[in-house]
């Protein structure tokens, strides 16, 4: 592919993903949110990390992948646990990053 093709891609790319990012700030910066509104995205992030999360621990190649031999779905049991007792996503991050090097070094 020609270097100007790829760059001009690349830099397209970035002007769609600044636009979907930005339209809603502007539109929305001198407006008051409804209260139902401003709850509910309260927690959007933590349901969108959460959704990506399902989809790369318990899916393999488009197929649910349940099984015991799935490091990651096991290390995600007692990262949801640090999760609900510490109710710090810092720390549940950081538990489960560690908790799954940990069983990927040693289960070699």
């Amino acid at each position: 592919m020609d270097q100007d093709v790829v760059s001009l891609t690349i830099l397209g790319m970035a002007a769609v993903t600044l636009a979907l990012k930005a339209v809603p700030l502007v539109a929305l910066a001198r407006r008051s949110l409804p209260p139902v509104v401003h709850d509910l995205l309260r927690h959007l992030p933590i349901a969108v990390l959460s959704a990506m999360t399902v989809q790369l621990v318990a899916v393999k190649d488009g197929a649910p992948f349940l099984a015991f031999d799935n490091i990651a779905l096991i290390a995600a049991i007692p990262t949801v646990i640090v999760g609900v007792v510490s109710r710090n996503l810092f720390l549940t991050i950081a538990f489960g990053v560690g908790f799954l090097a940990a069983m990927r070094a040693f289960s070699t």
